[in-house]
């Protein structure tokens, strides 16, 4: 029986030992595992890939696509992907069964074209590519983010993609099989060469040799089976050793599972804002427009400033274009440096919502000395590029709140905003009225301001030299063109445009007014009899404060830009 159960242990020994080894080598699972379509999804201009695709079981995952000729990736928050493909027929790719190793899709009917997203504000990055692109995930920022895939926009855009993961190579019971097949082996080796030995010696024939056995204590146990039930043999035990050496090796494994959300987490995460542009992005928007501004200073052509200008900063700019192509000995506006971001003021958002609008402070370097320009930049839709509306530079003396990318605090807000010292397009008003007239009701809900100081005195001084003429003064507010941004600390950054239009006419019958060279250039007279018009635009950066504040609305950027002149009929 001894030689009996040393065979078994053996036979099971080599079953588990080339059972363990076989899951490490043979049988082991596979290193990666890839998804793909289970059909090929129709034909539609944009395939979105969600981000739930980029990790499987937990696993960074390698996304390749491959086209038939050149394609763009561009990353983009998944709410503004929905926002920029719009009514288009499209591809949604949502995830990836791991079991079955399938993606999940789904087709939806629409548009059969769009435009071709490279280069496009809204993205955060893009890559282009000839037939095949490797992606590996990496979401730039909080919130959910979608791979937007597209051809040219009028083209099919790819739709052959895998997905590839890291396999599960882990074999838990491979090395507690190798050592019980081990143990067993040599358990079953012992048994079959050592022989028990009694401890009284040889004699006696078989009954004295079974007396002996039976009398001696701490032997070898025989090979018969022991009438005690609780007993065991040798091999039994080692079996019995070795199984719960099994039992603590491989605890047991719960199913894993992903924790539902609480109804508060889910509210949280419903009210999480996010920029609507990243710090890179915003760079390479702004120098974009910078690129395209010199080249329209550069040509003084005003049809370059379609590409990236827009409201009242692209009708002045064109208008000082035509007037200084005409002869007319005027100063261009300042150059548009964007080299150095000094502020930025960027909203920030939970839903996709347009027209959307940027506060910077720019300048060509960091030196103390220069002047910084206060800009605003503004997106009508989620497939227009930001443009220039406002592009000032800072008075001496004002400031601009420092603020980073992703301030939760900068929100849009509307000229009737409330919570502030007065409402946005109140300011303008008031302050239209103070630049009027220095002694207006009005005059002091502002901060003292060389700009405000000069402004008067500069209309006080053009009165005296004109003893003979009715000068007036009268400004309007824009309200179109004024954008509101909401701050940390309760106050509100407002940038407008103001028009100024000064007349002069003669005060006695018959009266002649003479004109400067500037004015006798525009209008083609040297003086005039009936009186002359002439009419500037005054682009303004307002810093409203919050409305429990004891600070007073200041002027943080302005500029008089002289537009055009006319003789009065």
């Amino acid at each position: 029986m001894r030689k009996i159960f040393s065979a078994i242990a053996i036979i099971l020994g080599l079953v588990a030992l080339v059972v363990g080894i076989g899951q490490r080598t043979i049988w082991a699972p596979p290193e990666t595992l890839t998804a793909s379509f289970s059909q090929p999804p129709a034909a539609a201009p944009v395939t979105l890939i969600q981000s739930d695709v980029g990790k499987v079981s937990g696993q960074p995952a390698v996304i390749t696509i491959n086209g038939e000729g050149k394609f763009s990736a561009s990353m983009v928050r998944s709410s503004d992907a929905e926002a920029w493909v719009g009514k288009a027929a499209h591809t949604n790719v949502t995830g990836v069964n791991a079991a079955d190793q399938v993606l999940e899709a789904s087709a939806v009917t629409g548009e059969e074209s769009v435009p071709d997203p490279v280069g496009g504000d809204i993205f955060e990055a893009t890559e282009t590519a000839d037939k095949t692109l490797t992606y590996h995930w990496t979401n730039p920022d909080d919130g959910s983010w979608t791979l937007l895939v597209a051809a040219d926009g009028k083209a099919a855009a790819p739709t052959d993609i895998t997905v590839t993961w890291p396999g599960d190579t882990a074999t838990p019971l491979s090395m507690p099989l190798i050592i019980i097949g081990a143990l067993l082996i040599a358990g079953g080796l012992a048994g079959m060469v050592f022989r028990p030995k009694p401890r009284g010696g040889s004699g006696g024939g078989r009954r004295a040799a079974s007396r002996e056995a039976e009398a001696a204590t701490g032997t070898l146990p025989q090979v018969e089976e022991p009438q005690d039930p609780k007993g065991s043999s040798a091999t039994q035990k080692v079996v019995a050793t070795l199984g719960v050496l099994a039992l603590v090796v491989l605890p047991s494994t719960p199913a894993l599972a992903s924790a539902a959300p609480s109804p508060k987490e889910s509210a949280n995460k419903e009210q999480e804002v996010y920029p609507v542009v990243m710090q890179a992005q915003l760079e390479r928007i702004l120098e974009a427009i910078s690129t395209s501004v010199a080249t329209a200073d550069k040509s003084k052509d005003a049809k370059d400033l379609d590409e990236r200008t827009a409201g009242a900063l692209k009708i002045l700019r064109a208008e000082n274009y035509g007037l200084r192509n005409d002869g007319v000995k005027l100063d261009p506006l300042p150059a548009v440096n964007t080299s150095v971001i000094r502020s930025a003021a960027v909203p920030t958002q939970s839903a996709s919502t347009f027209p959307r609008s940027i506060m910077v402070v720019t300048a060509k370097d960091s030196e103390a000395s220069t002047i910084p320009m206060a800009m605003t930049l503004t997106q009508a839709g989620p497939r227009e590029d930001y443009k220039l509306v406002f592009a000032t530079p800072m008075l001496p003396g004002s400031t601009f709140p420092g603020i980073a990318v992703g301030d939760p605090a900068v929100q849009m807000a509307t000229s009737d905003a409330e919570g502030l010292t007065m409402t946005p397009q109140e300011a303008l008003t008031r302050l239209a009225s103070v630049m009027d007239d220095e002694k207006s009701k009005f005059a002091d809900d502002f901060s003292k301001s060389a700009f405000l100081t000069l402004n008067a005195k500069g209309q006080a001084d053009l009165v005296k030299a004109n003893k003979d003429a009715k000068i007036a003064f009268k400004r309007t507010v824009n309200d179109k063109q004024t954008t509101v941004l909401a701050v940390p600390g309760g106050g509100a950054l407002v940038s407008g445009h103001i028009t100024s239009e000064t007349t002069a006419r003669p005060k006695e019958t018959g009266g002649t007014i003479g004109l400067d060279s500037t004015t006798a250039k525009i209008t083609g007279a040297k003086e005039t009899k009936k009186g002359i018009s002439i009419t500037y635009g005054e682009p303004m950066l307002l810093f409203i404060p919050a409305a429990d504040s004891k600070e007073k609305v200041s002027v943080v950027a302005a500029e008089v830009v002289t537009r055009r002149a006319s003789l009065l009929k």
